[in-house]
């Protein structure tokens, strides 16, 4: 049976874009299991009694139900640079090439496989067909000097990514792994970080 995660930044005692994360739970239930997922994320979301200042970390692991949640500290990575990981390259078999995350499934053996040799304060930026996509653990924004720019690219449609853009905070379209030039520096986005919690200069992608 499929096994997925769900990650929900718990801050000052608030719980951050639950709807968006119920969306994403419910419209998985329904593609894998063929079920009307109708789960409200807010029955099942433990109160945060103990967690009135500060951020922390709330993690779900779920298949066709909630199955277990998890609420602990959170610590923002240190992340400098970016080395590139193209999957158009000889050097990954067909397997990686068609690499898909469209869902945010538990088993992430195929991307932590890219991640090795990476020292600490370093992530990958994964090229796919020649056009940027995600790190591996965040969707990106990259700044022209005067606007976020977000790839159409993505693996997964990031629910931090996907209110950003509703909210029209970012700008999405196509961008090659030759178009980073035009760029000055990129944001890593995800549930748990904002634009520019997390920026690095286009130098340091390598």
């Amino acid at each position: 049976m499929f096994r997925f995660i769900d990650t929900i930044k718990l801050s000052d005692g608030n719980y951050k874009l639950v709807d968006y994360h119920n969306k994403r739970i419910n419209n998985t239930i329904s593609h894998f299991f063929g079920m009307d997922a109708k789960i409200n994320l807010n029955m099942f979301l433990p109160k945060p009694d103990e967690c009135k200042t500060g951020t922390y970390k709330c993690r779900l692991t779920y298949s066709n139900h909630i199955e277990n949640i998890e609420i602990a500290p959170y610590t923002k990575r240190t992340i400098k640079k970016l080395k590139i990981i193209d999957l158009d390259t000889a050097n990954f078999s067909t397997e990686y090439r068609s690499l898909d995350y469209a869902f945010k499934y538990e088993d992430r053996a195929c991307i932590n496989s890219f991640l090795t040799g990476i020292d600490d304060i370093s992530d990958i930026l994964i090229i796919k067909n020649g056009l940027l996509t995600d790190t591996s653990f965040s969707n990106i924004i990259l700044f022209d000097g005067e606007k976020w720019i977000t790839p159409d690219t993505y693996l997964l449609n990031g629910v931090k990514r996907r209110y950003l853009l509703e909210h029209n905070k970012i700008i999405e379209r196509k961008v090659s792994v030759n178009d980073l030039r035009c760029f000055q520096k990129i944001s890593l986005i995800n549930a748990m970080l904002d634009p520019k919690d997390i920026e690095i200069d286009i130098c340091n992608i390598y």
